[in-house]
């Protein structure tokens, strides 16, 4: 047996190594930074280039794209601040509340003396405005604080009330999410259509439209009557629009950026260049099983569904593609996050003898044929193969239909395909629910719905803190336990930089450091 598994575990080595010649294997990374030596700064920098995949479809907060919000930050102070920690910081607020014992009523004081780029005053009205155009937004993380009733009941201070509970609104109103960002009343009055084009936030820079070519290159400049100078750390930030990795990181070794969005793929060529590597391993991929009433395959019966978890080798998988910038984990959530339950590590440990011992007990000694969606995103792509050999080894034959982003988005949320090889950037228990679990989940496509998860969340939902870690925890072991889904391991979200800049940090409690933190090297 020993030598057998031995045997499967090399084939699945060589494998790996062979489709991902271009991954390093990625020995000897400890921490979360690489090459942190130089300082900050008190000096202003110039400008700070940065280079990202994706332009967005608006600048506006309340209609943009949550992964795009990269674009707000120069412009949009957050009302909340959080550091690498996780800790939660005054930021355009200064103290914050819930009034009620079930997570509806919640209070919010602002920091007196601030302005907007266009003059006008932050106060409790402003705040008020902001709030309720959010409301009316397309932005898809405007849910986190929208539906309710705001009121200034104060000059500087606002209630937010809703009809169901909102456990987690301190942290939706940090930088990390585009509903934390505050927008001038005055342009929502004025113009609101022109919030698409420029900005009029409480922020340090503003956007220089004159110097700004839409979908490819974006300038910020400073204010001169931002409420911290301090956090100026340059005159000019420029984001500008590189599809690719390899394009980003050449922009780097020119000198053309100084911080760009990384991946898997180039991590050990910018390591070797003596790159800042900043990384936090936060997006779990594998399968999600996602046809859990049998409509068109087998995985109604959760045997099949736990003989998948049991035919994965994740550790192999993460030793051989992410070495220490990730690891193998079944849960939807990191360690660091509330939900995790350090009970299931290592519950589906690789073992195919007992996967084929489930599936003959289901009624597939033979095994089935499984159609699978999946992205051609290179990362992807090389887990997808894996899945592919590993599940063929206890007599599963995966169909696997790899199409680009736009198509596999479709292929997955609608229900097309049985499974889906997914990425998923873990979240609080409670915010997975909408995206990955919940009935309306996108990740959820065919709807599937657990009354004791149902209940749990419900509960969780008005719980003080410590008591909804507790039932977080009971939905990921059911989530577990049932194999809704087949994680197989973390992998990071990377970024490369200059040392000319001050030391990158990411963190699994923050694995994007804010735009308004990067400063220039002593």
């Amino acid at each position: 047996m020993k030598t057998t598994r031995m045997m499967r575990l090399s084939r699945t080595l060589t494998m790996v190594t062979a489709i991902g010649a271009t991954v390093a294997l990625l020995a000897g990374c400890a921490g979360s930074a690489k090459n942190p030596e130089p300082q900050a700064t008190a000096t202003k920098g110039d400008t700070l280039n940065v280079a990202v995949p994706a332009a967005p479809t608006s600048l506006d907060p309340a209609n943009m794209e949550q992964s795009t919000s990269t674009f707000a930050q120069p412009a949009y102070d957050a009302l909340i601040l959080e550091d690498s920690d996780g800790k939660l910081l005054p930021g355009l607020a200064t103290e914050w509340q819930y009034l009620d014992d079930e997570n509806k009523v919640f209070e919010l004081t602002l920091r007196e003396g601030v302005t907007f780029s266009d003059g006008s005053p932050l106060n409790a009205e402003a705040l008020v405005t902001n709030f309720e155009y959010f409301n009316e937004g397309t932005s898809n993380v405007g849910t986190l604080i929208s539906g309710g009733s705001y009121e200034a009941t104060g000059e500087y201070t606002v209630t937010m009330t809703w009809d169901t509970p909102h456990p987690l609104v301190p942290n939706t109103l940090t930088q990390r999410w585009v509903a934390g960002m505050v927008i001038s009343a005055e342009a929502i009055e004025s113009d609101p259509q022109g919030l698409a084009t420029q900005t009029a936030g409480a922020g340090p820079y503003v956007l220089d439209a004159a110097a700004t070519v839409s979908g490819s290159k974006y300038t910020y400049v400073a204010r001169d009557d931002y409420w911290a100078p301090e956090d100026q750390h340059w005159e000019k930030i420029v984001l500008t629009v590189v599809e690719t990795t390899d394009q980003r990181l050449n922009g780097l070794k020119t000198g053309e950026f100084d911080y760009v969005s990384g991946d898997l793929t180039t991590a050990s060529a910018a390591e070797s260049e003596g790159f800042q590597v900043a990384f936090a391993p936060t997006i779990f991929v594998g399968l999600a099983l996602n046809d859990r009433a049998g409509t068109m395959s087998p995985l109604d019966d959760v045997r099949v569904r736990q003989a998948i978890n049991f035919a994965l080798d994740r550790e192999t998988v993460a030793d051989a593609l992410v070495g220490e910038y990730g690891f193998a984990s079944e849960q939807t959530v990191v360690p660091s996050e509330s939900g995790y339950v350090e009970a299931l590590a290592g519950h589906y440990e690789y073992d195919p003898k007992k996967a084929e011992e489930l599936l003959a007990e289901a009624g597939y000694p033979d095994g089935f044929t499984l159609p699978v969606v999946a992205s051609t995103s290179a990362t992807q792509a090389l887990i997808s193969q894996v899945i592919v050999q590993q599940l063929a080894e206890v007599g599963i034959t995966i169909e696997l239909d790899a199409r680009p982003s736009a198509d596999y988005f479709q292929g997955m949320a609608g229900a097309q395909f049985p499974a889906a090889v997914v990425g998923y950037g873990s979240q609080p228990m409670w915010m997975e629910y909408d995206g990955l679990f919940g009935p309306s989940a996108v990740f959820n496509p065919f709807h599937t719905q657990s009354a004791e998860i149902d209940a749990l969340y419900t509960e969780a939902a008005m719980a003080e803190p410590e008591k909804r870690r507790g039932l977080e925890e009971e939905i990921q072991s059911i989530l577990v336990k049932d194999a809704w889904f087949a994680p197989m391991v973390y992998l990071p979200v990377f970024v490369f930089a200059s040392t000319d800049l001050a030391p990158i940090v990411s963190t699994p409690a923050r694995p994007q450091v804010p735009l308004r933190e990067i400063a220039p090297a002593e």
